[in-house]
């Protein structure tokens, strides 16, 4: 697969549920190219006080900025013409796309790549953790992941920081062999 073949996304929203909106999204290619990197004003949401404490995109941040249904087709096209979408718990991000109207092309064209499930599995292992009553080891956060790969930039919850960060740890992961491409 051609890194220009490769997106690697993030988004931060309102939320996590049903209702949440998208405030950013980054999105790169698998040369660290930026495609996009855009703030958004949710079109229902009022305050997120939440997630405004993990993300700090405040309400008066995004007040001037476009709503995601401006940009959803650019967002559509992108994906559309990408063979595969990397991210840190990407599935979460593409269902928040869906649910803000951008459309996300089925695993068939689209093959998603998530790095949390291969790096905590690898992670888990190697520091002899305990599995869950599932089975399976704790999800580590891509702050541990970028650390265990020796990624040293900061800036975590600006999707565009936690893309590069993904991408760095993709690129590592499939060198050591713990992603097959």
């Amino acid at each position: 697969m051609n890194k220009n073949e490769i997106l690697v996304l993030d988004t931060e929203t309102t939320g996590f549920l049903g209702n949440a909106e998208v405030l950013q999204v980054s999105i790169l290619d698998g040369e660290g190219t930026v495609l996009m990197n855009e703030y958004f004003r949710p079109d229902h949401t009022e305050s997120w006080p939440g997630a405004m404490a993990v993300n700090h995109i405040t309400p008066a941040m995004v007040a001037d900025k476009p709503s995601i249904q401006m940009r959803k087709e650019e967002i559509s096209h992108l994906l559309r013409h990408a063979r595969a979408v990397v991210g840190y718990n990407i599935f979460f991000d593409l269902k928040m796309l869906r649910q803000n109207g951008v459309y996300v092309p089925g695993p068939m064209k689209l093959r998603p790549i998530d790095l949390m499930g291969p790096f905590s599995d690898r992670y888990g292992k190697e520091k002899n953790l305990p599995l869950n009553k599932y089975g399976h080891y704790k999800y580590q956060k891509l702050i541990t992941c970028a650390g265990y790969y020796g990624y040293e930039e900061g800036g975590w919850h600006d999707s565009l920081a936690d893309t590069k960060a993904t991408l760095f740890c993709f690129w590592k992961m499939v060198e050591d062999g713990t992603l097959r491409i």
